[in-house]
C-alpha cells in the first residue's frame, strides 16, 4: 500500500506540470488559429475583422467590423477563453502584449487582402513551466515560440 502510494505521488508530481504545459500549448494554438480566423474571414467577408485579446476577462474573439472598425456595429463571430491555468506573462521581461491597446484590452485589424491594418505584435503565454510567444506579423501570418531558457525557438 505504502508503494502504491508512493507511486501515485511521484506521478500526480511529474503530471500535474505536464497538463499545465500542454494548457499553454494548447492555448497558444488556439489563439494563432484565432488570428488566422480573423483573417481568414476578413478575406472571405471582403471587408476588415478584428481579433480582440481582453486580459481581464481572459477571453479572445473574431468580430466583423461590417465595414466600419471599432464601433458599435461590430458582430462577434468566434470567442473562446484561456484555460485555467494559463496565465498572461513573459520571461524576459517587456510587455506581455505587444498588440495596439483598443478599449481594455488588445487588438489586431485584419484587412480584406490578409493584411493587419496598423501595428503587428505578440502575446506571450505561461503554463505549468513552459512560457510560449504568439506572433502575429504585418502580412497577416502568426507563428509560435516556446522559451527554452534563454531564447526563443520555434515550438515544436
Amino acid at each position: 500500500m505504502r508503494r502504491l502510494t508512493l507511486a501515485l505521488l511521484a506521478t500526480a508530481s511529474y503530471s500535474i506540470p505536464w497538463i499545465a504545459r500542454e494548457k499553454a500549448r494548447g492555448g497558444a494554438y488556439e489563439l494563432q488559429t484565432y488570428l488566422q480566423l480573423a483573417r481568414v474571414e476578413a478575406v472571405s467577408r471582403n471587408r476588415p475583422c478584428l481579433f480582440f485579446l481582453d486580459p481581464t476577462a481572459r477571453t479572445f474573439e473574431v468580430t466583423d467590423t461590417q465595414g466600419t472598425p471599432f464601433t458599435t456595429d461590430d458582430i462577434v463571430l468566434h470567442s473562446s477563453r484561456l484555460p485555467s491555468n494559463v496565465s498572461l506573462a513573459r520571461p524576459d521581461g517587456g510587455s506581455v502584449v505587444t498588440l495596439p491597446i483598443l478599449g481594455s484590452g488588445y487588438a489586431a485589424l485584419l484587412t480584406p487582402d490578409g493584411m493587419v491594418s496598423g501595428s503587428a505584435g505578440a502575446v506571450h503565454l505561461f503554463g505549468g513551466d513552459r512560457h510560449v510567444r504568439i506572433s502575429l506579423y504585418l502580412a497577416g501570418g502568426v507563428h509560435v515560440d516556446r522559451w527554452d531558457g534563454s531564447a526563443w525557438v520555434p515550438e515544436s
